[in-house]
């Protein structure tokens, strides 16, 4: 299983290019740029790693057909892919919170995807696109500066029915959140589903978004978990039932403002929720910790492995530079 690399959304063209060349001396697989509505663009972003870097994959995530129109978005996937030499790839996104920004709403999700990722996937330098979907068209699109190495088109959810999807048409599926016993029922199902597609499963993508925390300072790497704790599966029960009981749960939902409040705040306080419960939480669907935790994240990505992941993406927070040598230097020669 290889390691992909998620920049959060401050990461400047700089930056990304400085961590990018990192995490590319020590061999890992990819780097993400964050999409969010007050963000820099996320092609954008990327643009001087493309052009300075040799090995590492790069693209954005992820990227609505609700915020771009799909023409617009292969013009800009196309060249990256050309600027990087045939490294670029994108995750496809269903909306979330660049529409929340704009104020639009997700409608017929399913529909746009689909035609988005019928144009991604149809665009050749070799054959001049016509293309008339019930949402969106491309007249007279002929990307000449398509490589011959085509960029990677996943398509992100944790939905069943964009799972199909992904499928079907996709290079790959990108999930966020999902602990093993989720991933492996998931990845059990996208493999009767590949096969239905008449696809193989060992040409088709599966990755997970996962957040690292773990740091040298064990409390602060905690504290940094708890700030972003709102944002893990959105407090969904699904995500935190294999380690959560009922009463658990009840909790959780009924002071999720409590979570979003200490998210807005940056804060790491979750006021009127237990201690031992947030703690039960993060060690759970985060890796989080000091350095003695690296051996127990390693074990948990090895069991991502055997479930058939075949990356992880793993979403880095303050100090990235940090996190991507931990992670250099310790996780990834582990599951070599």
């Amino acid at each position: 299983m290889e390691i992909d690399i998620i920049l959060n959304e401050f990461a400047s063209p700089h930056d990304a290019a400085e961590l990018g060349l990192l995490a590319e001396s020590y061999d890992l697989r990819g780097v993400w740029s964050s999409n969010y509505g007050g963000s820099r663009d996320a092609f954008f972003t990327l643009s001087l790693l493309a052009d300075r870097s040799s090995k590492i994959r790069l693209g954005p995530m992820a990227i609505s057909s609700a915020e771009l129109h799909p023409l617009k978005m292969a013009n800009l996937l196309f060249s990256l892919n050309e600027l990087s030499n045939g490294r670029a790839m994108i995750m496809v996104g269903g909306g979330g919170a660049v529409l929340q920004s704009i104020g639009m709403e997700r409608d017929r999700m399913i529909r746009r995807t689909r035609e988005c990722l019928e144009i991604l996937k149809g665009a050749s330098p070799d054959k001049m696109m016509n293309y008339t979907g019930e949402i969106y068209k491309a007249y007279g699109y002929q990307p000449k500066w398509h490589t011959d190495e085509a960029p990677l088109i996943y398509f992100g959810s944790n939905h069943p029915q964009s799972r199909k999807l992904s499928t079907k048409l996709a290079d790959g599926l990108i999930t966020s959140d999902f602990v093993v016993p989720l991933m492996k029922e998931c990845i059990t199902n996208i493999h009767a589903e590949l096969k239905e597609a008449g696809r193989k499963p060992e040409d088709f993508r599966i990755s997970n978004f996962w957040a690292w925390h773990i740091k040298q300072d064990a409390e602060a790497s905690r504290a940094e978990a708890r700030r972003e704790l709102m944002l893990r599966g959105w407090l969904r029960d699904k995500y935190f039932a294999p380690f959560l009981d009922e009463d658990e749960l009840k909790v959780m939902r009924d002071h999720e403002q409590d979570f979003l409040n200490a998210f807005l705040r940056g804060s790491d306080v979750i006021e009127n929720v237990p201690e031992n419960l947030v703690d039960k939480m993060i060690e759970n669907i985060s890796f989080v910790g000091g350095l003695d935790q690296i051996d127990a994240a390693i074990d948990t990505l090895k069991q991502f492995a055997d479930a058939g992941l075949t990356e992880i993406a793993l979403r880095v927070h303050d100090d990235p530079a940090d996190a991507i040598r931990l992670i250099g230097e310790r996780v990834a020669p582990a599951l070599r």
